[in-house]
């Protein structure tokens, strides 16, 4: 095997229940050579985060040999995007995707995605760099999403949907075809979006409506 068809080791960055999720789908996706685990906090060093999966230290985790890849598995946007741009040196950003996951071959998927299991990318969708497609979600055809939002889990996204940069879906909410989340806003679990959402704002409820004096 040639070393540009050599399987990375992943590092997980991240040692709490989502970098398990991650982790999970990772190990069994089949696309690494090696899954390894890594945070700043070091009471976890040394444990694991799951069985095989060991935690090190940012120092050793940049320090295996071989090829290396980083996915950030933090489900707070603007930090797992700050975390990705402080460890680029260790190695690119790896998308992972959970063998019960199916993702379209016309879907475009950009590196550091995580598409856990039982979700749907539909056709010709689109997702940004860093975003996160939670179990169960549905991102239906020609849907854009925004780098480094997250999709969290029983989301509904209707054809066409827009999801802005660093947005929060709601676990179990839906969206109807053609609108659009702003750019870091939050829809709150299991509403129902029926207008555009603004840039920034928090809305809730079915129908969703703005939630008053709080902003994402």
């Amino acid at each position: 095997m040639s070393p540009s068809s050599e399987k990375p080791v992943l590092i997980v960055f991240g040692a709490g229940g989502h970098g398990r999720v991650a982790a999970d789908a990772a190990l069994l996706s089949g696309a690494f050579a090696r899954v390894v685990a890594s945070d700043r906090n070091a009471a976890t060093w040394g444990s694991e985060l799951l069985p095989g999966v060991p935690v090190l230290s940012i120092e050793d985790a940049s320090a295996l040999p071989g090829p290396r890849a980083v996915h950030v598995a933090i489900g707070h946007n603007a930090i797992r995007r700050g975390e990705a741009a402080r460890l680029a040196s260790i190695g690119p950003l790896a998308t992972i995707v959970h063998p019960s996951a199916s993702v379209a071959a016309s879907a475009r998927v950009q590196p550091g995605c995580l598409i856990t299991a039982q979700c749907v990318v539909a056709p010709m969708a689109e997702l940004g760099v860093g975003v996160i497609v939670n179990h169960g979600a549905v991102v239906d055809h020609d849907c854009r999403i925004a780098a480094w939002a997250h999709v969290a889990p029983g989301v509904r996204l209707g054809g066409a949907v827009q999801v802005g940069e660093a947005a929060l879906v709601g676990a179990g909410s839906t969206v109807l075809r053609n609108l659009r989340v702003g750019a870091g806003a939050t829809l709150g679990a299991g509403a129902v979006l029926l207008q555009d959402l603004p840039d920034g704002e928090s809305w809730a409820g079915v129908p969703a409506r703005p939630l008053q004096g709080v902003s994402a």
